[in-house]
């Protein structure tokens, strides 16, 4: 009985004679069978917990805070500036785009008939309807980011900032009160209360928001009812072909 509890003995005290040689102290290193102290930034790095991807989709979230700021404040400027000239032209005699006829939007245009015009030039890749198990409420043209948008209409901007869903978008409520919605874009050029012709450009396609490539979604409500896109355009004689 006394050789067994010496047996057990001998057996424990091996045990931690093994461990304790298995066991490097905080701040030491092993290499090829010899230990070193850690210095003070390599002990940093072994310690440092890494960041969540919470901390991560927060810090772009903030960058897209503040590049959607730096749109909306660029926008700005450029209302401004239109306004100057605008002014300067008027009291020169010269034409203005509120008095229909030819003359530039300031920003560049896309002929229209009739005051309208195709609201971008690309590949028309959704239509209005039901799509993946929900209402599609617009059309989607797709085309390389940085394409020209194009007011379709007469109007004044009713909308013009980051949007759900949209990231960025532009509305506007045209004469006869139907309301046009331009979305996923990376910029735009123009702000709340401004009114532009048709045809002038007031964006520029993107690829922000719920999309799964870049295109500029399109929507038309008439008396607060969505309307097929595809279908107004074409009544006022413009083909998204």
């Amino acid at each position: 009985m006394v050789r067994r509890r010496v047996a057990y003995a001998v057996i424990a005290a091996a045990a931690l004679i093994l461990a304790a040689a298995d066991t490097i102290p905080l701040g030491v290193d092993r290499h090829a069978g010899t230990n070193h102290v850690l210095g003070a930034d390599q002990q940093q790095q072994v310690l440092m917990t890494p960041r969540s991807s919470s901390v991560y989709m927060h810090q772009i979230a903030k960058g897209e805070e503040v590049r959607e700021r730096h749109v909306v404040e660029f926008a700005a400027r450029q209302t401004l500036a239109r306004a100057k000239a605008e002014a300067a032209a008027a009291v020169a005699g010269e034409w203005q785009p509120w008095l229909g006829g030819s003359g530039s939007g300031g920003l560049g245009g896309i002929g229209g008939l009739g005051g309208y015009a195709l609201p971008a030039r690309g590949a028309y890749t959704s239509g209005f309807g039901a799509r993946w198990g929900t209402m599609h409420q617009g059309i989607d043209i797709a085309a390389p980011i940085g394409s020209p948008i194009y007011a379709a209409a007469s109007g004044v901007v009713i909308d013009a900032g980051p949007a759900s869903g949209f990231g960025l978008w532009v509305r506007i409520r045209h004469d006869d009160g139907t309301i046009t919605v331009y979305g996923h874009m990376y910029d735009f050029f123009v702000s709340v209360g401004e009114r532009v012709p048709a045809g002038m450009q007031i964006a520029r396609v993107g690829n922000r928001g719920d999309s799964t490539g870049p295109h500029l979604h399109f929507e038309v409500i008439i008396n607060g009812q969505h309307v097929d896109p595809a279908r107004w355009l074409a009544l006022h004689g413009l083909s998204l072909a």
